[in-house]
């Protein structure tokens, strides 16, 4: 985490003051408290901006810039369960055309959606998407990246979905994938299916055509991206 100048003794926080308020930036106990930002704020200005390529925006600490391309990285976000959380975005704009300025946000290093921001002359304003996350102790990443114009980011707040849950088995129409420790498997496949495994860096971990309803691999603990016949599912083997 980033040294700042200003810090809170008592409260074993560091902050910033901003428009009469403070910013917290919660230490490392905190963040890896599982369901801390589902209370908490998260502030972009409290990451590791600068080591991404971002930059501060002017003298205004709650917000940062990008580079051509940067990205801000929020890391190390722990829940207590697999699911859907609904991810709020509070941000501005340092510039935007009439088409907006735009951000990729990649969930877990695998690509999730795309934002658009048209100028905004009173920031901060809010988007909310959903993003899926996983409990377990496993270390969740958010990352905010440039791709047009020049966004400008205050802070993220996360909040879980009720009725929405991940479980390691997706059911689908026509087949199901369930995960279990080291295996991922397909059941109720189509002849000839084609189906692909990539690993979150995009790499091809396994490629095959069906012969069967049914096909298993045997993979590392991580995270995959599950493609059938062209339709994508993140799979996560604990």
């Amino acid at each position: 985490m980033k040294k700042f100048l200003f810090f809170s003794l008592l409260a074993g926080l560091s902050t910033f003051s901003v428009m009469g308020e403070e910013i917290p930036c919660y230490t490392d106990a905190e963040k890896q408290t599982p369901d801390w930002f589902l209370d908490h704020p998260y502030y972009a200005t409290c990451t590791d901006y600068i080591g991404t390529g971002s930059k501060p925006f002017g003298d205004n600490p709650e917000y940062v810039d990008f580079n051509s391309g940067s990205t801000v990285d929020f890391t190390d976000i722990y829940v207590s369960q697999d699911g859907y959380y609904a991810l709020t975005i509070w941000y501005g704009t340092g510039f935007a055309d009439e088409t907006g300025a735009t951000m990729e946000v990649n969930v877990n290093d695998a690509p999730w959606d795309i934002l658009t921001m048209f100028q905004v002359t009173n920031p901060p304003v809010t988007q909310e998407i959903e993003i899926e996350l996983y409990g377990g102790g496993f270390s969740n990443t958010i990352q905010f990246k440039q791709v047009k114009d020049w966004p400008i980011l205050s802070r993220i707040q996360l909040e879980l979905v009720e009725g929405f849950s991940s479980t390691p088995s997706i059911e689908t129409d026509t087949y199901s994938i369930v995960a279990t420790k080291n295996i991922i498997s397909i059941d109720g496949l189509l002849q000839d299916s084609q189906v692909k495994i990539y690993s979150t860096t995009g790499a091809l971990v396994d490629n095959a055509i069906a012969t069967s309803n049914y096909l298993s691999n045997e993979l590392a603990t991580g995270l995959y991206i599950v493609n059938v016949n062209g339709k994508s599912h993140k799979v996560l083997i604990k």
